[in-house]
């Protein structure tokens, strides 16, 4: 998509999703490790909330492009919708292991559960913006 057609807002919205992310999913490491000494929750905390903040911040930015390099049909639409994310994820499993988070799976849970759904969803929507906008295919 071009710029033209980047909806006003678009950076406070981004901006607001992904310190929103950084809390909640900050937050909710600093509980899935609770059993942990303190500096293993904090830097549990600390590792998957900047890691929400910074996957909200671009995730969306890569299934705009994704979708807009694919042709029209399901391939599109589940690259659109699986590719970023699962990237983003492994990503993320990456971080927690270097910083030695001892839980996780259960750090990253809320993450994966609404990273998809997020993900999915968004695809969805593009894919019905482009058949209002043009009948088939979305500006590139």
């Amino acid at each position: 998509m071009n710029q033209r057609s980047a909806a006003p807002g678009q950076f406070l919205r981004i901006v607001f999703f992904s310190v929103s992310a950084f809390f909640i999913f900050g937050g909710w490491a600093v509980f899935a490790n609770m059993q942990h000494g303190l500096h293993q929750k904090l830097s549990a905390g600390l590792t998957q909330g900047l890691l929400s903040l910074v996957s909200t911040a671009i995730l969306t930015s890569a299934m705009e492009m994704v979708f807009g390099r694919l042709s029209p049909g399901v391939t599109r639409f589940m690259m659109t919708g699986v590719g970023p994310i699962t990237t983003t994820l492994l990503l993320m499993a990456v971080a927690h292991l270097l910083t030695g988070t001892p839980e996780i799976l259960a750090t990253m849970l809320p993450s994966i559960v609404v990273g998809y759904a997020y993900s999915l969803s968004y695809a969805a929507g593009l894919t019905r913006r482009c058949r209002l906008i043009t009948g088939s295919e979305i500006d590139k």
